[in-house]
């Protein structure tokens, strides 16, 4: 979201291959392009939200001012709040900002799922909402209860909230880990591998409401714009450790302060395979971060020794959403994060040992994202086939931008890019349904199969508008699996756990994460398409703990329900 004044903000920047970071871009070519198919109303995805209960509509909070809080929020996360075995939603939302005169429902919203894919607004009565602008929620299982928890990232002071058999109460204060910074995203996983789940706070700058605004304002008021992030001092993130159910900064001991970054986006995986999470940050502008996990609660950024810290051009990019999947079936975990608009987004292909190399064009990913600006953005196996697919959530960050180029717009369309099982992709968002053929300000994208059916749908927040629900309605024409996996309280959602299936001499992996995308909270289940196969010849768990689990001759189409063994 680097929305710089405005004439850097679109200026391409070509740099020859002369100026390419050695050894970080292997590019060889462009593949790739947007779809030029006609809608297809038949797709895979059917917009729902309406008809499904869902009404929630997202509120910015500004008034006119242009104040950078404003832009870039919207967030959900899937969660089954009362252990009724169904998914349920909970949507992030804004606040009234400094001269707000309006009317408008701040409250973050809770709807649970009562079957069938209907929903019920249960806000009120759950005390799922909390005063705060809220940018992210995270839901894991903090007290080990068995139920999940909420975690609140706000701009100001973040909260947690203890599920209590279906009710939500306060628990910031005996919880902690209460930051007053402006927090963009929540990650938790055992880092420290003793069996509680830590905390990983990405935090953006250090943005005073009070700031006068930016633009050739002297032109009119018309011509006023959001600033720049990197206009302001970046908000150092925070790790807090779990010391027996009380969060404790442990930033500096840890090695992440001081860095200084504006991150947006954060996704935690064992990039290295070492047993331990690692922690990716996309940061608005500034170099990434990718925190290798040294063992004992100490990190060390290894960003720019992994090639990850900026694009293969050598420019810091403004990274917002991030996700990681093994999409070449090579047997590691790749990359991705959405950028501003001519930077193109970035795919990250992992060499192996967490060393990556930037394919954005040579897989197809670049051409087709130049325009847009993208926000949420999620690896799926859409159709079953047993690759993963991305789905990106677009749109600016500046709403009147078309007064300064012309050739953008606000509300962007979302985009599909289908993967061809060797990570080479290529855009057909028309195809996969009418939703892909609008325009909006999308911004969170969560992920999940919220009816059970065997094959994933997408949830999708607006900023200062309605939310969708997208319907998977084809995806189950081919065999899958899925796992939802119980281990060790306190860690009973065996957050970090990783998954090896083969099935027909095809391997996938996959890990438990819950935080990743942009603004999102992922159902925890891991689910697998299987193409033709009925049955799955083994499963590998390699749990949080470090134990090893080994499944054979599974059955296909259905949830398997695995504790972790003594």
């Amino acid at each position: 979201m680097r929305a710089r004044t405005v004439g850097l903000l679109l200026s391409a920047l070509i740099l020859p291959a002369a100026f390419m970071i050695e050894g970080c871009s292997d590019e060889q070519g462009s593949d790739g392009g947007p779809s030029t198919a006609p809608p297809d109303p038949s797709g895979f995805f059917v917009e729902r939200a309406a008809e499904v209960g869902l009404d929630f509509v997202h509120h910015h909070g500004g008034a006119g001012r242009k104040l950078l809080v404003e832009t870039n929020s919207a967030g959900v996360a899937i969660l089954d709040y009362d252990g009724d075995g169904v998914l349920d939603l909970i949507f992030a939302q804004g606040a009234a900002l400094p001269g707000f005169r309006g009317e408008a429902d701040f409250r973050d919203r809770l709807y649970r799922n009562e079957g069938g894919l209907r929903f019920a607004d249960v806000t009120d009565e759950a005390g799922a909402s909390e005063e705060g602008y809220t940018y992210h929620i995270a839901a894991p299982d903090v007290d080990g209860d068995g139920d999940p928890d909420l975690y609140f990232s706000n701009y100001a002071e973040n909260h947690f909230r203890r599920n209590d058999g279906g009710r939500f109460e306060d628990a910031s204060a005996e919880w902690g880990a209460n930051s007053t910074r402006w927090s963009a995203a929540a990650a938790f996983g055992d880092f420290d591998r003793d069996g509680d789940l830590d905390l990983y706070v990405a935090n953006y700058c250090d943005y005073p409401l009070q700031h006068p605004g930016c633009g050739p304002i002297a032109r009119g008021e018309e011509w006023r714009s959001y600033c720049a992030p990197d206009e302001f001092p970046g908000a150092m993130d925070q790790l807090y450790q779990n010391d027996e159910g009380h969060y404790v900064d442990v930033s500096a001991a840890s090695g992440i302060e001081p860095a200084d970054g504006s991150a947006l986006g954060v996704v935690c995986s064992d990039l290295d395979d070492d047993g331990d999470l690692d922690i990716f940050v996309a940061n608005d502008g500034r170099p990434n971060f990718l925190w290798s996990n040294a063992g004992g609660l100490r990190f060390v950024d290894r960003a720019w020794e992994a090639c990850v810290a900026v694009g293969g051009h050598g420019v810091s990019e403004a990274c917002m959403g991030t996700d990681v999947a093994d999409v070449d079936r090579d047997g590691d975990f790749d990359l991705i994060v959405t950028n501003l608009a001519v930077e193109t987004n970035t795919l990250y292909a992992n060499r192996g040992n967490a060393v990556f190399s930037d394919k954005s064009t040579s897989s197809g990913i670049a051409l087709p994202s130049k325009r847009w600006v993208g926000f949420g953005c999620e690896f799926l196996d859409i159709d079953n086939d047993t690759d993963v697919d991305v789905l990106v959530a677009n749109g600016h960050v500046i709403d009147n931008i078309s007064m300064f180029e012309p050739s953008q717009t606000y509300r962007q369309p979302p985009q599909v890019y289908v993967n061809d099982g060797a990570g080479r992709f290529k855009e057909r968002g028309r195809e996969y349904g009418t939703y892909f053929s609008g325009q909006y300000v999308g911004r969170g994208l969560a992920v999940g199969d919220l009816d059970d059916d065997g094959d994933l749908d997408v949830v999708i927040a607006h900023n200062n508008a309605a939310a969708v629900l997208l319907e998977n309605r084809k995806g189950n024409e081919k065999a899958w699996v899925g796992f939802e996996l119980r281990g060790k309280a306190p860690n009973t959602g065996a957050i970090g756990a990783k998954l090896t299936v083969v099935s027909a001499g095809v391997t996938q992996i996959e890990e438990v994460r819950g935080t990743s995308s942009y603004a999102a909270f992922h159902d925890l289940r891991l689910h697998f398409g299987l193409g033709d196969q009925i049955r799955v010849d083994s499963v590998t768990i390699r749990w949080p703990t470090g134990a090893v689990q080994v499944l054979t001759d599974v059955e296909a189409g259905k949830y398997h329900q695995v504790e972790e063994p003594e």
